[in-house]
């Protein structure tokens, strides 16, 4: 086996030849030992030379007779395609009758496939461009490079990497896409898969165009149909068999190509009939959309309390802003200040956050402030269109207000000392309405309570930044 263990490395390192490469693959087919030492190469490599692999590579038993490109063509995404993922592919279904009907600019790299030629079992990598294949099924599929791909049957397609649409108008169920985190059944419908990965975790994003489609998980649990306009973002990976499954993403978008007479959508145009030009409408929904929202995907407990603390924050924020456009719009008269003529509303509002239900010292920081930013992370096809976009949580060198939770309390606070310094000044009977001092200190007393008591959930919050 030890020579085969070099070849490994000359397959990653891109220096095998052709002979060599053969004889690789003939090896990895019957040794599960080389497979499995292969496979803990390519984890060293990619953790050494951060390297993005491709997902897999379909073993051949037999040459095919399709037009072999050079294998140094194949780049640092061939180097690496062999084991990951490699459970979803197969070597041994025959022939599918699955047809090439056209192709735009489609760069293979590889096994290369022309125009009305039947497709070939092996796996196939689409570098560039994008292909309209025909199924028996009465199925229309368009992949889109960058794209990994094997055509299992005449009536099922896996795709390790790339998108694709497929419009189903055969039998409900009797085509499907095998994905690395589970299977796409079609139930007369059109929808689109989009399939992206690191080493250790693949992410697919799938959206119902029309009709209806079956998702199949590895486990029951993650079972589930999906209606037209519904979407989901599905990550996991098929080692742990552990699926993460957001449904209906407000911002998980893909775009319908049901054939290659349809162009991809321009950089410019949205899902629907919207006329806002794209990069101003990313910039608004990256505004609608809450990276700490994204950063706690999977954590329920902690979502549930976060959407409890922007409750509360907005509620606050409502009403600190009714005290802020009153200041705003004050006429002092008779050299009263607006400390003292909303005096009553200030302490009832310091009384409120003293004596709330909610426990203010335990907010944690990134819950009070923006601490974290969305940013988009854009898939561009050949022509350099953005074909899809998925939103992902990037933290903020200098936090911002955010929801103003923080930024309010330290505003009340500054009013109720405006209040107090006032009180003190004028002397303890100013704040009775009795004028009685020993009234007015106790009101006193009880504000100064109140201060620090904000104070300290103030700086609990800054602290806690669990």
């Amino acid at each position: 086996m030890k020579n085969y263990e070099k070849l490994v490395w000359k397959l990653i390192d891109r220096e095998i030849s052709d002979t060599e490469f053969t004889d690789l693959q003939t090896e990895l087919l019957s040794s599960q030992k080389l497979r499995e030492y292969y496979q803990e190469c390519l984890e060293t490599d990619s953790t050494l030379a951060s390297r993005h692999h491709s997902p897999f590579l379909g073993f051949k038993e037999k040459e095919t007779k399709k037009e072999i490109l050079p294998f140094i063509t194949y780049g640092g995404w061939a180097a690496a395609a062999i084991v990951l993922f490699s459970v979803f592919f197969s070597s041994s279904h025959p022939e599918p009758p699955a047809l090439l009907v056209s192709s735009e600019g489609a760069d293979w790299r590889g096994i290369s496939v022309s125009d009305g030629d039947s497709m070939p079992t092996d796996m196939l990598h689409l570098q560039r461009g994008a292909i309209e294949v025909d199924f028996p099924s009465k199925t229309k599929v368009v992949i889109e490079a960058p794209a990994y791909f094997q055509i299992s049957s005449g009536n099922s397609l896996t795709l390790g990497q790339g998108m694709l649409t497929a419009t189903h108008e055969g039998k409900p169920g009797s085509f499907s896409v095998q994905t690395p985190v589970g299977s796409f059944f079609d139930l007369g419908t059109q929808f689109g898969v989009f399939v992206d990965h690191t080493m250790e975790e693949a992410t697919v994003i799938t959206e119902v165009f029309e009709g209806n489609i079956k998702f199949e998980g590895f486990n029951k649990k993650d079972s589930r149909f999906l209606h037209e306009g519904e979407n989901a973002i599905i990550k996991g990976s098929n080692r742990n068999k552990f699926l993460k499954i957001t449904a209906n993403h407000p911002y998980a978008q893909l775009f319908p190509r049901p054939n290659l007479k349809v162009p991809p959508p321009s950089s410019g145009e949205q899902k629907g009939s919207s006329e806002i030009p794209f990069a101003d409408a990313r910039k608004s929904e990256s505004q609608d959309i809450d990276a700490i929202d994204i950063m706690l995907d999977g954590n329920l407990r902690a979502q549930i309390n976060y959407s409890m603390v922007k409750g509360i924050a907005s509620a606050l924020d409502q009403k600190v802003k009714i005290l802020e456009n009153a200041k705003n719009n004050y006429t002092p008269t008779d050299d009263i200040t607006f400390a003292e003529a909303a005096m009553s509303q200030i302490e009832a509002m310091g009384q409120s956050i003293v004596e709330s239900y909610v426990k203010f010292p335990e907010i944690r920081y990134w819950e009070a402030c923006q601490t974290a930013e969305v940013i988009w992370d854009e898939q561009r096809n050949a022509e350099g269109q953005i074909t899809h976009r998925i939103p992902h949580a990037q933290r903020l060198k200098q936090p911002r207000e955010g929801n103003r939770l923080l930024k309010n309390l330290e505003t009340i606070r500054e009013w109720i000392t405006d209040v107090h310094l006032i009180h003190e000044n004028k002397g303890m009977g100013w704040a009775s309405l009795f004028g009685c001092p020993e009234d007015g200190k106790a009101i006193f007393d009880k504000r100064n309570k109140n201060l620090l008591a904000i104070t300290y959930a103030i700086d609990s919050i800054k602290s806690n930044h669990d």
